[in-house]
């Protein structure tokens, strides 16, 4: 079987999503998901219906441990194969390298006894990436996406089929982008402690307090799992979560493209020639970060490729005139990256300018009005209001834009068309005893 040599040497390999049996379709998901149990697809089938289906049962506790072999990961593995869902979270090292070093990955069944597995031991993880990525059970993650990341990286698979309590939590009425240890405070009424919050999770062995910090991150999300899934059974919300989950369980999500590099750049507003030249730059800094696997940082700093696209230098003495470049990295290596990159994009065609629908407003008037109303709506339904737009894309709503999820699927039927209604002038706004109204503009009242 592979060794984590192996799961780490698939790393970027394109594979296709993680289920043996692939997606389902947009015509099979209402059946696939109200089949609990099954192995792919997503809705109400892997909430409060499958603990139904199953019992909803927790089997004899375990004791928590620091699972180090490989035939102890696989009794585990094997036993949690069989239950409806399974909680995960990871604990990596970052900041020294490109691609994050797992060191733990804490695991959790509905009987919420916590088993971390040292991901730094001699063992062979394939037990571990076949629960995730083949077997039955709910994955439950909180704010999953670095997890799911690192478990790509390592596996080319995305663990499926995936549950989010910080996205269930947005649609069940506990804010935006709530943190773990409030909704463990909210559903559990327990308080996580923040002690070992930036420990080095690579130095072994871990300290008794350090193994407690990391199996309190999945001990409580059965709790808030049961919680949240029969909410959105009791409010048919089930549905709200799916365009998220699809965002999620999307391998292209993880996959870090070069030549998108530069949106994860920190630049300010340049000129299309100049911001042409930064995204060059930036694809260049992903490219050798990468194959030194050192970070970004370490390559170049954002400060000194912005200044390195607005000076476009010519030569490695031009170079090294720009403050956060050193002479040394001017005529070296990544200096002569870095001046290739500034003359692909010196030469490179503009990029056609975006075109955008014309405003029906004068002012941004309407995009305040938009705002009160997402407010409202958000209030009403008892949901965090970014699950509905975002700020953006009131901005583009009051630009007579209509193509995004809000004027699509549930989201039109909550929120988008009373935004379009607003806009087009068919209804205003007022305030009635403290409170926003949506007031029909032929309405004498």
């Amino acid at each position: 079987m592979p060794t984590n040599a192996d799961w780490a040497g698939r790393a970027g390999t394109a594979l296709p999503c993680g289920t043996c049996c692939g997606s389902p379709g947009p015509g099979d998901r209402s059946q696939v998901s109200r089949q609990a149990g099954t192995r792919c697809g997503w809705g109400s089938g892997y909430g409060a219906d499958a603990l139904r289906a199953r019992g909803g049962q927790p089997r004899a506790a375990v004791p928590e441990s620091l699972i180090t072999e490989t035939a102890a990961l696989k009794r585990l593995c094997d036993r949690l194969a069989d239950e409806p869902f399974v909680c995960i979270d990871t604990e990596f090292l970052s900041g020294q390298t490109f691609w994050p070093k797992l060191c733990l990955v804490q695991i959790a069944g509905p009987d919420g006894q916590g088993h971390a597995v040292d991901t730094l031991a001699e063992l062979d993880l394939d037990p571990l990436y076949r629960l995730l990525n083949e077997a039955p059970p709910i994955k439950v993650f909180h704010a999953c996406r670095q997890d799911v990341g690192i478990f790509f990286l390592a596996s080319g698979l995305v663990p499926t089929p995936l549950f989010d309590t910080q996205v269930a939590a947005m649609a069940c009425g506990y804010g935006e982008a709530v943190s773990y240890a409030n909704l463990v405070h909210a559903i559990a009424d327990a308080t996580i402690s923040k002690a070992d919050r930036y420990t080095d999770w690579s130095r072994r062995p871990l300290s008794p307090a350090q193994l407690a910090y990391a199996l309190a991150d999945v001990t409580h999300l059965p709790a808030i799992y049961r919680k949240l899934s029969g909410q959105l059974d009791a409010t048919d919300r089930w549905e709200w979560l799916d365009e998220e989950m699809e965002t999620l369980t999307d391998p292209d999500s993880y996959r870090l493209q070069p030549e998108e590099a530069w949106r994860r750049t920190k630049l300010p507003p340049l000129p299309p020639r100049q911001q042409l030249i930064a995204q060059f730059l930036a694809a260049a800094r992903e490219e050798m970060a990468r194959k030194a696997d050192r970070p970004r940082r370490w390559i170049l700093s954002d400060e000194a490729l912005v200044q390195i696209a607005r000076a476009a230098p010519a030569s490695a003495g031009e170079l090294a005139e720009i403050r956060g470049v050193s002479d040394t990295v001017a005529r070296g290596r990544t200096g002569s990256r870095m001046l290739a990159a500034v003359r692909e994009g010196v030469a490179a065609p503009l990029p056609k300018a975006e075109s955008r629908p014309k405003s029906r407003h004068k002012s941004p008037a309407a995009a305040v009005l938009l705002r009160a109303l997402l407010r409202q709506v958000a209030a009403e339904h008892g949901i965090a209001s970014k699950l509905l737009a975002s700020t953006e894309e009131l901005d583009r709503m009051a630009a007579g834009d209509r193509d995004m999820p809000a004027f699509r699927g549930w989201r039109n039927r909550v929120f988008g068309q009373r935004a379009a209604a607003l806009c087009e002038g068919r209804i205003a706004l007022g305030v009635d005893g403290g409170k926003l109204r949506e007031i029909p503009v032929d309405d004498p009242g």
